[in-house]
């Protein structure tokens, strides 16, 4: 995966992979599926001209979530019309952030324990 995006993988997101291969709330980390993660970072860098160092986790109701492979925050959550805005975090409202992939991941756990829950 790091060579077809020219990134290097942050170690947590590296771990959290080896078990874990995406769901409803990412693209999927296996190649064969046609919304994998590379391919929508692919075409997301084409399509808008975000750098390189980041990589496209998920679309969901107009906005996106995406992790910055060489800065902190490293996962960013920002209404899709602003990801042109993304290099230099301008964005017109403000976005969430997490610290680290594995951060984000136990928000999503969290927040799918709760769904379960109602």
């Amino acid at each position: 995966m790091r060579e077809e995006l020219h990134v290097k993988l942050p170690s947590d997101f590296c771990e959290i992979s080896n078990f874990f291969n995406g769901s409803i709330w990412m693209h999927s980390f296996l190649f064969d599926d046609p919304t994998n993660l590379i391919e929508e970072t692919l075409r997301i860098r084409k399509a808008v001209g975000i750098p390189d160092r980041f990589i496209v986790l998920a679309e969901h109701d107009m906005s996106v979530f995406v992790m910055d492979t060489e800065n902190k925050p490293s996962i960013i959550w920002l209404d899709s019309i602003e990801i042109s805005l993304l290099d230099t975090l301008e964005a017109i409202s403000e976005p969430d952030i997490w610290n680290d992939f594995s951060d984000f991941f136990e928000y999503l756990l969290d927040d799918e324990e709760e769904e379960r829950n109602y």
